[in-house]
């Protein structure tokens, strides 16, 4: 691995521990209130900015053409979204246990599983076990609409 995969690899990881687990600034004091950093359950406290059958449900963290950051709490038994032909994307599992394909490469995940996804990469999620997948889902650049970050079918969108 590259440096600069290595540094790519630390630094989405970090945030999204940072997102997950929330993070305190020096003081002590949280700082989910003015926005720069939020925990999974100040995340998902929130209304869901979409949600699709199965039930999946998405959260936007971040939204900039730079960067998307979404959380996806996603009942389904699979996910197979469509490919991000110029953007490259990172997956963070929270909770749940998947088998996660990545192009050819296929591994089962557990809470903590980190992938990255080339452009243009096909990936798939397939959930193992009762228990809904929590996963962050980091998109660079973020040209992607929304409603075009998994897949779904027409009239299946709810945007509360």
């Amino acid at each position: 691995m590259t440096a600069s995969a290595t540094s790519a690899r630390f630094l989405a990881t970090a945030l999204a521990a940072c997102l997950f687990f929330g993070c305190s600034r020096s003081d002590g004091s949280r700082s989910g209130k003015d926005g720069l950093m939020l925990s999974s359950d100040e995340i998902l406290a929130r209304p869901a900015a979409l949600e699709l059958p199965g039930p999946v449900k998405i959260w936007v963290a971040e939204k900039s053409p730079e960067m998307g950051v979404y959380y996806v709490l996603s009942g389904r038994e699979l996910l197979e979204p469509e490919r991000q032909a110029g953007a490259a994307q990172r997956l963070v599992l929270f909770r749940g246990r998947a088998e996660l394909r990545v192009g050819g490469v296929v591994k089962i995940c557990d809470a903590g599983a980190y992938a990255a996804v080339p452009p243009g990469t096909a990936w798939r999620l397939k959930r193992l076990g009762p228990e809904p997948l929590l996963f962050s889902l980091l998109v660079s650049p973020d040209a992607a609409e929304l409603t075009d970050l998994l897949p779904h079918r027409a009239g299946d969108l709810r945007i509360p």
